[in-house]
């Protein structure tokens, strides 16, 4: 069944009604959980609209942003950016330094044999041949729709294999942190550029709402702004939406609310083009480097990068050690938010 929002908080609102009136409880690894038995699709028509803004949500608005940057730099050490926004997260580490499931290394450099299957006979199929190759799937994506437009190849995997089902004994995987979203498909429909997710699992207060539509939603702008065509619609397919009964009271505050009171009609993306992908790289990584400064105490000036999405990035660390900061931001979304 497909359900249909304009906006995040009413994603929220929308979806806690849902678990509640439909949810079953089950036992999952020692906890108790509400669950939709079946899989469910979100669609969300003004991506651009990817804020929690509810009084009643107390969330942390930095860390989605900390993790996008983190995903689109390609990392998966804690210590280089979430972990440094919120020290939980170092729990769902097997070694307490990585996330052994993060995206972001599997999104820029996803490892594997880079060699054709040809196997005629079952005796044959445990033969191993070829190389192994690197493969930026953001840079896969982005040419395959620069190249047709009308592809519907544009495809991110976040599963590996050889790495999630098991491990070095052949036994199968233990591990704290098995990803949860699977796959991306980027389409151009009408004109836009469309994001659908494929979430295995997702929990709706920390996964959902706090971070998984606000990181894919902000990948999808910045692809669409690489290509140079306007942003679509977002479609979030998860298999079990669910939330932890200690969260249950918190999602009936959010289901007890209106719809209509968090209608926001407003759709407000960044204009500054990215030349190529190359040029958001380059954005960046000193992005990044300007993050490292403004945490470790280095810097605290606003310094500008010529496009008005990276000044909004940086902007927010930069709110992040000084909170009261008296500047504004180009997106009114964050003005609100921050």
């Amino acid at each position: 069944m497909m359900y249909s929002f304009r906006n995040l908080n009413q994603i929220l609102i929308g979806m806690s009604r849902v678990i509640l009136n439909n949810g079953v409880w089950r036992r999952v690894r020692g906890f108790d959980c509400l669950e939709i038995p079946h899989p469910v699709t979100i669609e969300l028509t003004n991506p651009s609209n990817r804020y929690i803004t509810i009084s009643k949500r107390k969330w942390n608005p930095f860390l989605p942003w900390a993790e996008s940057l983190w995903m689109a730099l390609g990392l998966n050490d804690l210590n280089s950016l979430p972990g440094r926004y919120v020290k939980n997260l170092y729990t769902y580490s097997d070694n307490g330094r990585t996330w052994r499931g993060g995206y972001g290394p599997r999104l820029r450099a996803y490892s594997g044999n880079a060699t054709d299957y040809d196997i005629s006979e079952p005796q044959y199929r445990h033969i191993f041949s070829g190389y192994v190759k690197l493969i930026d799937q953001l840079r896969y994506v982005i040419e395959a729709l620069q190249r047709d437009l009308s592809t519907r190849q544009a495809i991110i995997q976040f599963g590996d294999p050889p790495k999630d089902c098991f491990d070095e004994n052949n036994i199968l995987k233990e591990t704290k942190d098995f990803p949860c979203s699977r796959v991306l498909q980027f389409m151009v429909v009408d004109g836009k550029l469309n994001l659908t997710l494929y979430i295995r699992s997702n929990d709706i207060l920390y996964g959902l709402s706090a971070v998984n539509i606000t990181n894919f939603t902000l990948m999808q702008e910045y692809v669409a702004n690489i290509i140079g065509i306007p942003v679509g619609k977002y479609y979030h397919i998860v298999n079990n939406l669910h939330l932890y009964k200690e969260h249950k009271e918190k999602i009936h505050q959010f289901a007890d609310l209106r719809l209509t009171d968090h209608v926001n009609e407003l759709q407000w993306y960044y204009k500054d083009r990215f030349k190529s992908l190359d040029d958001f790289d380059n954005q960046i990584n000193r992005l990044y480097e300007y993050e490292k400064k403004v945490y470790s105490g280095e810097c605290e000036d606003i310094i500008k990068f010529d496009n008005d999405m990276i000044d909004d990035w940086a902007l927010i660390f930069l709110k992040f050690k000084k909170l009261h900061i008296d500047a504004e931001f180009n997106n009114p979304y964050l003005n609100l938010l921050f």
